[in-house]
């Protein structure tokens, strides 16, 4: 049988693909690789009585985390659900003890909390960091009678729509400069 040249080239650059790839599986590649930082830790504790007349409870905070990797937030989150129910209160800040934090990786959160903003029953008080989404869990009953504050649980959310309509408003008055600007350059 004759070989036509061409012939002998293809199987030539056959046998190399196949030596190549062969190679390939075979040699254990290097690559760079990185492992993704490590997400912070929260703690939540409360101490306390919040039982009777002007009775308050102390929430306390404890966020651990590579501020090399992680920026402690300004304040926590903390949201409250009634644990019979599963109705949610509202939510409130807790802000920073210390800037900066005492130690490079471990920053803390506290506030005192009046009884009185609570109504009376069993509470789930949820902390959430708003920068990682970390967050802590914590149950908390309360015997102090009355209706508790709207206006207390209410706050954070008004905060939050303040500035967001703030963010509109300067973007708008930031769009309308620019329009002004443009046709005074132009005409």
């Amino acid at each position: 049988m004759v070989s036509l040249p061409g012939e002998t080239f293809q199987y030539g650059l056959f046998r190399f693909i196949v030596a190549a790839v062969l190679a390939i599986l075979v040699i254990p590649a290097s690559g760079i690789a990185s492992t993704p930082p490590v997400q912070p830790s929260l703690l939540m504790a409360v101490s306390g009585n919040p039982s009777g007349q002007d009775a308050s409870f102390e929430l306390l905070l404890t966020w651990n985390g590579y501020v090399s990797y992680n920026k402690p937030p300004e304040y926590m989150i903390v949201e409250a659900f009634s644990a019979a129910e599963g109705t949610r209160l509202g939510a409130f800040r807790v802000s920073r003890q210390t800037d900066p934090c005492e130690t490079e990786n471990t920053c803390t959160y506290s506030t005192s909390v009046s009884a009185a903003t609570f109504p009376p029953g069993t509470f789930m008080l949820v902390a959430t960091d708003p920068l990682t989404g970390v967050s802590a869990r914590q149950q908390v009953t309360i015997s102090t009678p009355g209706e508790g504050s709207k206006d207390f649980f209410t706050r954070y959310e008004q905060e939050q729509g303040f500035m967001v309509v703030s963010g509109v408003l300067a973007a708008f008055l930031v769009a309308v400069l620019a329009f002004l600007v443009g046709k005074n350059k132009s005409g």
